[in-house]
């Protein structure tokens, strides 16, 4: 476990994309979120219904698509970060 911060500290001394990608993927799901929540709640309002079901029939498909591009995003971040830390860590020729 020692050898693999230090590696870690190396990695992200030699090549930072390794940070950059998790924290764009963090950010870019923080935005997301806070777009889910505006356009939710502009379709609660423009439905303006007191039915919770005809509600929640209308707001389901809307998170769904929210929920699968967070998915997506947080895959991209891990594929990204991953191949980043790899390549840095053949260049630097640690195991």
């Amino acid at each position: 476990m020692k050898n693999f911060f230090l590696n870690l500290t190396r990695i992200v001394e030699a090549n930072p994309k390794v940070y950059f990608a998790i924290i764009f993927g963090i950010a870019f799901c923080l935005m997301l979120f806070i777009a889910e929540a505006v356009h939710i709640q502009k379709l609660a309002e423009a439905a303006s219904t007191k039915d919770q079901s005809a509600l929640r029939e209308i707001i389901q498909p809307v998170a769904s698509r929210y929920t699968w591009s967070r998915i997506l995003a947080i895959a991209v971040m891990v594929f990204w970060s991953t191949m980043e830390y790899r390549k840095t860590k053949k260049q630097l020729g640690l195991k």
